[in-house]
């Protein structure tokens, strides 16, 4: 088991391990993946509050020591338990064309909860033209228009994330001192509710807003942290 910023057992076979990650890309976008679900699982963990109590309950039922009490289970249910195991982890990994459209609620929450802490870009830089070249290649999302005055502020680079089986574009602009705006990008079939709707739908995520669209056959989500007026100077609506 290798945790970040934790030194590794075997350094050897880890330093093996990232040297044919860095040669394979499928390898180092499955590595990147990983890394990136590990962050927002991290995220929401640090977020949450231990129950007040937690620690004495669970005292208290390690103290208790019930008794075991092994199920005789007929071979009926264990097939039909692992029949619910096989059919999730089918839909879980299912990235063909007939993988579910994802909530906008869904994507609004986790999208915004990777951009809590600062991004890790796998491209920084200024020109869009080759930020969108960039993403082209990595088969995300590419061809995609940026609201007219977000495009007076300088991109500050690009990644590809997965969402439940989804590409989606990220670029990232600098709106002044460390404040950026987060533009994602993903294909609008993946996405089902109100981010069909071609004028922006607006919603705050804690101390972020957002706003969601869709142009053509792409679903677009902007976030800025503020509120909605702040956002709409980056959109023309207001």
């Amino acid at each position: 088991m290798h945790r970040a910023g934790e030194a590794s057992q075997d350094d050897a076979r880890l330093g093996e391990a990232l040297r044919k990650a860095d040669a394979d890309p499928e390898l180092a976008r499955w590595w990147n993946e990983e890394k990136e679900l590990d962050r927002i699982i991290a995220s929401k963990l640090a977020s949450t509050q231990v129950p007040a109590g937690l620690k004495a309950r669970i005292t208290s039922a390690a103290e208790a020591r019930p008794s075991v009490v092994r199920p005789t289970w007929n071979r009926a249910i264990l097939l039909a338990a692992a029949s619910i195991v096989a059919l999730a982890v089918l839909f879980s990994s299912w990235r063909g064309p007939f993988a579910p459209a994802l909530s906008v609620a869904d994507y609004r929450d986790e999208m915004v909860g990777f951009i809590k802490v600062a991004p890790n870009l796998e491209l920084e830089s200024s020109d869009l033209d080759r930020l969108q070249k960039f993403l082209a290649k990595a088969e995300a999302p590419a061809n995609f228009t940026v609201p007219k005055r977000l495009q007076q502020y300088e991109p500050v680079g690009c990644r590809v994330l997965r969402f439940r089986g989804q590409d989606v574009s990220l670029v990232c602009f600098k709106l002044g001192g460390d404040r950026l705006a987060h533009l994602f990008v993903t294909k609008a079939t993946a996405i089902r509710g109100d981010g069909s709707a071609s004028a922006p739908v607006f919603a705050a995520e804690e101390d972020w807003m957002t706003a969601t669209w869709t142009e053509g056959d792409q679903t677009y989500l902007l976030t800025v942290k503020g509120d909605r007026e702040n956002l709409e100077k980056f959109l023309g609506t207001s």
